[in-house]
């Protein structure tokens, strides 16, 4: 293949040469002469690379020459390096059309390479000459056509390929590009810093969740043992039981068991006496009847038959064991509609550990995350509703500013700053110097006179309603009517309670278990 190319190379030479003699003896009008072809061997045209030729050679992902060109099996051309740190971060596929690749399917492009190469050595060249020319007139560069991207002479300005065209002078074009360059360059700094931001939040969160996962270890190892101590306790109380009554049972039948002994000796004892009242003789034997009938009267007795329940009752104790245990457990736990979503609370507010109370505190920077509110001391419920009726209560524990609602989840990067229903927050609050409770929308807001200890919330998703009671007197306080747009979470604001020493705590109340037996049909 190689002697077959340097068979050809001289005739390519030769014709080279050839166009050389035609482009000296060529003459005509100064537009035959802009469009003539340029001699590649002449020194008024130096070689050159059409700039669509050029942007072939550019890999796709730096937009540089390629470097170490490989190839794909769909057949597009990346850099080695390029196509493997871009496979780091994503899944191994092809960036252009997508199609799945690996590591193992990238064959060098020597070709590519080769050519690559050869074009800038060439540019070099030509560039380490003098200043660049026009390829197709070879006159020097005084204009830049802002349509096509690409310098001009005097002859391509007037040429038909630039008419109409936009052309500035080089130096205008370059101090322009340079201006917007240098603004490019600031902006992808500050683009650099956000990035870096962003980076500090991701290792933030990093360190949080460490400490995290180890707090919440511990925690739900205390939980369990919690459970365990009670499965245990139950264990020991249940077994006792079993131990107290195979005493008492087995005590019952010992002492049965010794009066029986006790009684068919006697009546052995007596069969041995009449066996020798019959060796008497006749006189002796009829002088002690009569005391013997009397004697044989008081040992004919039956024996007691066995009572009922001597055996253990073993129904007592398996029947339904774990549900019965299960039922027992209900009373000592505590169980709420949601819990309230830590991630959410604003740095001014405490999470009770079993996360069904807050209160205010002192502020305490938290890690930086999209859920947490920062403007406000707010906290969101951890479960949403989209469909359905939903129900539950809130214990305000002597709050005099507070909230309770719902509210959208967060779309942005942050909480929008104003909280009303225009921006998705629907809730009842209270302030410390008003005597009244009103509506977060403030063209349709009512008042309910007087501040309340215990509100039930009613969420209806399917009728868009969302209703506010006063739980201690079982009066309406204000009734939303929205299409709320998806799902809503309950939304809370704890604010400080003036006058007050000691911190108040909205509570969320805990559900009334009941248990509904029933046979199935």
């Amino acid at each position: 293949m190689w002697q077959e190319g340097e068979r050809r190379a001289p005739r390519r030479l030769q014709r080279r040469k050839e166009r050389c003699k035609r482009c000296q003896h060529r003459t005509g009008t100064s537009e035959m002469e802009t469009e003539a072809e340029p001699c590649p061997g002449s020194s008024a045209a130096a070689p050159s690379v059409r700039p669509g030729f050029k942007e072939e050679l550019l890999c796709p992902i730096c937009y540089e020459p390629f470097r170490e060109a490989v190839t794909l099996p769909c057949g597009h051309n990346f850099c080695k390096g390029c196509i493997s740190r871009s496979w780091e971060q994503q899944r191994r596929a092809c960036p252009l059309c997508k199609e799945s690749s690996s590591l193992e399917d990238l064959r060098v492009n020597h070709t590519l390479k080769n050519l690559v190469e050869l074009i800038l050595k060439e540019e070099g060249q030509r560039q380490s000459g003098g200043a660049a020319r026009c390829p197709l007139h070879g006159e020097e560069h005084k204009f830049f056509c802002m349509e096509e991207k690409e310098l001009a002479c005097f002859a391509c300005q007037s040429s038909k390929q630039h008419e109409g065209h936009k052309m500035r002078t080089v130096q205008e074009a370059a101090a322009d590009f340079r201006a917007k360059l240098a603004n490019m360059e600031s902006s992808l700094r500050d683009k650099a810093k956000d990035f870096g931001t962003v980076r500090r939040s991701y290792e933030s969160i990093s360190r949080h969740n460490e400490v995290e996962s180890e707090r919440l270890e511990r925690q739900v190892k205390w939980e369990f043992e919690k459970l365990h101590k009670f499965l245990w306790d139950e264990e020991q109380a249940l077994l006792a039981q079993i131990r107290e009554e195979t005493g008492q049972k087995q005590d019952l039948i010992h002492g049965k068991m010794g009066q029986l002994a006790e009684a068919s000796q006697a009546l052995l004892n007596e069969a041995a006496h009449l066996q020798a009242d019959l060796k008497q003789d006749d006189v002796t034997f009829l002088m002690t009847h009569k005391n013997r009938k009397r004697r044989i009267a008081c040992t004919a007795e039956e024996p007691e038959a066995v009572p009922l329940g001597m055996l253990l009752d073993v129904a007592k104790y398996l029947g339904s064991l774990q549900y019965n245990v299960w039922k027992k457990m209900l009373d000592t736990i505590t169980a709420v509609p949601f819990c309230l979503d830590p991630n959410s609370a604003a740095g001014w507010l405490s999470v009770s550990e079993d996360l069904s109370s807050v209160s205010i505190c002192n502020y305490r920077t938290s890690v930086e995350n999209p859920e947490r509110f920062t403007s406000a001391p707010c906290i969101l419920g951890s479960r949403g509703f989209s469909e359905g009726f939903h129900t539950w209560e809130v214990d305000l524990g002597g709050l005099t500013s507070w909230r309770v609602g719902v509210s959208r989840p967060y779309k942005n990067s942050h909480w929008s700053f104003h909280h009303d229903s225009r921006t998705g927050f629907w809730y009842i609050y209270h302030l410390h110097s008003k005597d009244e409770c009103r509506a977060s929308n403030a063209l349709r807001s009512e008042a309910a006179q007087g501040n309340v200890r215990r509100i039930r919330v009613e969420l209806d998703c399917t009728e868009g309603e969302l209703s506010f009671y006063d739980a201690d007197l079982q009066r309406h306080i204000y009734t939303f009517h929205e299409k709320f747009g998806g799902a809503v979470f309950p939304y809370f604001y704890v604010g400080n309670s003036q006058g007050s020493a000691e911190a108040k705590t909205l509570r969320i109340c805990p559900l009334r278990v009941r248990v509904l037996e029933d046979v199935p049909t």
